[in-house]
């Protein structure tokens, strides 16, 4: 359950919204211009991370879908380049995050005629695609209280009380432009080197695709989204047991530490790979059977490679941010904790401390394992 704090929060981020619109449809002189009919060449702008982009990958795909003869390249962060890698919607990816504005400036100057902002609408992109000549601008998705909802655009995404999947958060940007999209599918593709370099490490731990293999990602960017290792220990033991899976252990490399404790307390064997490069992670996952993961990007990673996917929520409100696919299984103890606090670190004091969590129990996610593997 949300607190009373929670939803005033809520409430005044979506008022904040509207004033937002109500200054651009009183004052924007750039709103009278018709959105285009045809585009040659479009940029979109995703400075966000794994879970974000991979959201907006149905909405660039609609944008293709309108305008097909179209190029479109899109900016990112660098370490996000593998998620767009071998995407037949992208023609380019652009890194801007050591470039100055002028830099900045220069690469996409008198080279677009639309450009399409879902994160981040500060002033500064705004001021670059307004600097740049781009004759055609449009954004932005939903963003917190005091986050930039773009500047000199020419069409702003509508703001609406109706709570959202990322996904349709998405898709309403690129509405304000009138562009309806046919399917909503998330398109996320495995490099065919990382799969038989992932396959290869596999087949060296007697691990092969007869197998029921299990991809566990315990550790979460925020630290109120974590559960906790003897659970994750536990319940990878009992999965061995019932099923005679085999339990990788993923993430990154600040998690390989995280992951040893959690497979020392375990009373089977697993394997521990995390610390792979994205592109091997997702190929990692495109092996997978089922994918098991808290409130983070691998959790995304499997909706878009279409596995079944049992994700672990507290903090994070998975009406906003579940996995996005037929075989989604969410563990959300709503009625039971206080849920959707939307905080990266826990303000709750004593028994209190990670409530949201604490509420999950290990045949909670047993109990959803059965339903993901029909």
């Amino acid at each position: 359950m949300e607190y009373l704090r929670e939803q005033l929060l809520t409430f005044l981020r979506v008022l904040v919204w509207y004033a937002d619109y109500a200054i651009y449809s009183l004052f924007n002189p750039f709103k009278f211009k018709k959105a285009p009919s045809s585009a040659e060449n479009i940029l979109v702008i995703e400075l966000k991370y794994i879970g974000d982009i991979i959201v907006s990958t149905p909405a660039i795909h609609a944008l293709k879908e309108k305008y097909p003869n179209a190029s479109i390249d899109i900016i990112v962060p660098e370490a996000m380049n593998s998620l767009l890698e071998n995407n037949p919607d992208i023609n380019s990816i652009i890194n801007w995050d050591k470039n100055s504005f002028s830099e900045k400036l220069a690469s996409i100057k008198n080279r677009y005629d639309l450009a399409v902002i879902f994160h981040n609408g500060t002033f500064e992109v705004s001021l670059l695609l307004l600097l740049a000549r781009i004759s055609f601008r449009a954004g932005c998705t939903k963003v917190g209280i005091i986050e930039g909802k773009g500047y000199f655009l020419h069409r702003n995404t509508e703001p609406t009380f109706e709570l959202k999947h990322k996904v349709e958060d998405n898709l309403d940007v690129i509405k304000a432009i009138g562009i309806t999209p046919r399917e909503k599918n998330l398109h996320l593709y495995s490099d065919k080197r990382s799969d038989k370099k992932i396959k290869r490490l596999l087949l060296r731990n007697k691990i092969t695709h007869k197998d029921f293999l299990v991809i566990i990602h315990p550790m979460p960017q925020h630290k109120s989204h974590e559960w906790f290792k003897d659970r994750f220990a536990r319940l990878a033991d009992e999965l061995i047991n019932k099923y005679k899976a085999k339990i990788v252990f993923s993430g990154s490399n600040k998690d390989i530490e995280c992951n040893k404790d959690i497979i020392r307390l375990m009373k089977s064997k697993a394997l521990n790979m995390a610390g792979t490069s994205l592109q091997d992670f997702i190929s990692l996952i495109n092996h997978a059977r089922l994918v098991i993961s808290v409130d983070t990007g691998a959790m995304h990673i499997a909706a878009a490679l279409n596995k079944p996917v049992i994700s672990l929520f507290g903090a994070g409100n998975p009406k906003i941010w579940k996995p996005y696919c037929k075989k989604s299984f969410v563990i959300f103890k709503e009625g039971q904790a206080h849920t959707s606090c939307m905080e990266h670190s826990c303000y709750l004091k004593g028994n209190r401390y990670m409530e949201c969590m604490k509420s999950i129990a290990i045949e909670d996610v047993l109990y959803r394992v059965k339903d993901a593997i029909k």
